[in-house]
């Protein structure tokens, strides 16, 4: 099958900005703990040289860096938005970027991103609200001016959760259910909506909530790109059914190696008339890349 080139939706770079913190070390929990997990070779290595030859590889034309501002993520680690827009300065070629949204300061934060959300490869916002330091649903009214600057500055919004993030936060999985995005959606109808991680492992959940709010992307990343991960046929036949329009690929590296991402989503079951769709499509559409 011949392959569109590839926006993968969660890609960490082993770039100073990621790997000074505990952010790196954090993602790479599956590698580190669990042996199917071997990592990537140029994470290992933290060598984004590395990175680039294993993206080419692969097909990958962009990764996206999704920010997390560092003092509302607790033990979680995270990366200064000035940082990400230097990356992207950097490489435009190979990232783009959502800025982070600091869950302990929003106002601060908020002026911090309408101040650089127009700098090259800026494609949306990013929270993580159910693995935040003190977490919160997604539809907390404390978040509505988050999603309020996202519909002024005509920018989707990231929520990532996932059982494991909030775990790793100190949380109970619980917090990774996606209802309360569903009201947020139903509030905010012209808001375009990702949800990273796909709120796994509430996979049927994320899927009906979805498949009920035109406006809700799902990126399942590792959780649809990992051979035998459970949960991971959910959002397959999601996509098949109806939502081939709204799903998204990534690989959350420095989850695995992205060589083995890509065969290991090509695997899964999609229906093949979708593929590029959720390779490139939907993602360069939605993030406005030619």
């Amino acid at each position: 099958m011949m392959l569109p080139p590839i926006i993968d939706m969660r890609l960490r770079p082993p770039v100073e900005a990621w790997t000074r913190g505990s952010v790196f070390r954090t993602a790479m929990h599956y590698p580190r703990h669990f042996f199917a997990f071997k990592g990537a070779r140029s994470a290992w290595l933290e060598s984004v040289d590395v990175l680039f030859e294993e993206m080419d590889s692969a097909g990958i034309r962009y990764g996206v860096a999704m920010g997390r501002a560092s003092s509302g993520a607790g033990n979680l680690g995270g990366v200064a938005n000035k940082d990400i827009v230097d990356v992207l300065a950097r490489y435009p070629d190979r990232f783009l970027g959502f800025l982070g949204v600091d869950m302990e300061a929003i106002p601060q934060s908020l002026a911090e991103i309408r101040e650089l959300a127009h700098a090259p490869g800026v494609k949306g916002i990013s929270i993580e609200p159910g693995s935040g330091l003190t977490p919160r649903w997604s539809d907390d009214k404390s978040l509505d001016p988050v999603y309020e600057l996202a519909l002024e500055l005509d920018l989707p919004v990231s929520i990532s959760l996932s059982g494991l993030l909030s775990a790793l936060a100190g949380h109970d999985i619980t917090w990774s259910r996606p209802v309360s995005i569903q009201r947020v959606a139903q509030r905010y109808r012209d808001l375009k909506i990702i949800v990273s991680h796909a709120a796994w492992p509430y996979a049927e959940e994320m899927v009906v909530v979805a498949l009920a709010c035109p406006n809700i992307y799902v990126s399942p990343d590792l959780y649809a790109s990992t051979a035998g991960m459970i949960c991971a046929d959910t959002y397959v036949k999601g996509a098949n059914l109806f939502l081939e329009d709204r799903m998204l690929f990534g690989t959350a590296y420095p989850v695995k190696d992205i060589q083995e991402s890509v065969r290991d989503f090509l695997d899964m079951g999609w229906r093949k008339d979708i593929i590029h769709k959720i390779l490139w499509t939907n993602a360069a559409k939605l993030l406005k890349v030619e």
